[in-house]
Parts: structure tokens; sequence; C-alpha cells
């Protein structure tokens, strides 16, 4: 079952998929405007992919019925690392209690490509969990994420350039996730904290060939 408030979310998740372009991202979460030119460069190497966010059902399932009702592609759940490994640093899991799935959702194809959902997913049936409320109230796993295009040549270090230097956003951990677009030798992110959040920066293979 999924519960009102992980439903709750995820429905005003969907508006924003539907809502956003790469300008409204990127100011939101800079918390004010960006210059032309940074936009511009950002523009041309990376697009809006996606919002996440952090949800406790009591099965993975519920939470792939509820997107493919709402009309979404939904991919087959993979399993986490990178947000696995965070949830363990700040709630002490278990080797038996961490069992985080990563359920993506795609919807549409505007003008720079598919966008969508991405759900990290944490079984917990139990309603009144502690990590549960806790990661409610933090929203710490909240994130809207950047796809560079194209990331050899050295694009993705520009576009960490432009994040840093110019938006002056802070770096805040990544990871490599073999599972993920496991044909394209998965998935690297690195994630960013700025005034309006959280920003995660994707591309295919691993950071040691994106740079």
């Amino acid at each position: 079952m999924l519960g009102d408030e992980d439903r709750g979310r995820l429905r005003r998740l969907v508006d924003v998929v539907a809502g956003y372009d790469l300008r409204r991202v990127v100011e939101e979460v800079a918390g004010g405007g960006v210059a032309a030119g940074v936009m511009a460069s950002l523009a041309a190497r990376c697009v809006f992919d996606h919002v996440a966010t952090l949800v406790f059902p009591d099965r993975v399932a519920d939470v792939v019925d509820a997107l493919d009702r709402w009309g979404f592609e939904v991919c087959a759940p993979v399993p986490s690392v990178v947000v696995r490994d965070r949830l363990v640093r700040r709630h002490g899991l278990g080797v038996d209690d961490r069992d985080v799935s990563i359920v993506k959702a795609w919807t549409g194809h505007p003008p720079d490509g598919p966008r969508g959902l991405e759900v990290f997913v944490f079984p917990r049936p139990q309603k009144d969990d502690a990590v549960a409320e806790a990661e409610r109230r933090s929203r710490d796993e909240d994130h809207f994420a950047l796809r560079v295009t194209h990331p050899g040549g050295g694009g993705l270090a520009l576009v960490r350039s432009l994040l840093v230097e110019d938006l002056s956003m802070v770096p805040d951990g990544g990871g490599h996730n073999p599972y993920e677009g496991a044909g394209a030798g998965g998935r690297s992110v690195l994630y960013f904290t700025a005034p309006g959040g959280r920003l995660e920066l994707t591309c295919d293979g691993s950071p040691a060939h994106g740079g």
C-alpha cells in the first residue's frame, strides 16, 4: 500500500514534471535569476532529466502500480547504491534493513527529450517507522536532476564548473551505480546543495570517462 502522504507527494511531483523546464529548475535551485550566458552554456550541454523523492510503501510494486496508472512509462526497479549508503550512514541501518530500490518513470516527449520521476523506494510496512518519519521531515533525498547530454571532452567538468563557480552551488558527494543503465556503463551522479534545494548532475558511465 502507498500511504496518503507518499501518494500526495508523488502527485505533486507529476505536476512538476509536466510544468518545469531547464531554466525553471536551475533558477529554483539557485534561488534566483541566472545570467543569460550561464543558462545558454548549461542548455548546450544538459537537459532537465527528473525530479526525485523518497517514499515508504509496503512494497516496491505499490509505487510501480501507481505510476503506471498515472500514465507513466515505468522502468523495472533496480537496486540503489548511493541512496542506500546515505541512509545507512544517517540511521545506522543493519545489513537486513536497507533494501532500497530506484523506480524511474517517464512521460511525454518535450523538445529536450523525455523527463520523469526518480522514486527511491524503501519499504517500511510499519506506519510509525522512525526512519520514514525522519526522512519525511528532512526530505534529504528530494532533488532536481540535470542530465549531461555530452559528457565527453570535458563536458561534465564544464557543467560542474558552471554550477560551482557561476551559481555558487556546493558539491555534496555523489557516486556510481553500476545497476542503472548497465549497458551504458552504469550511471554516475554528482550532488550539489544550493539555497533552493539539492541538484543532481547525472551522466552515463563513470566520472572517469565523463570528464
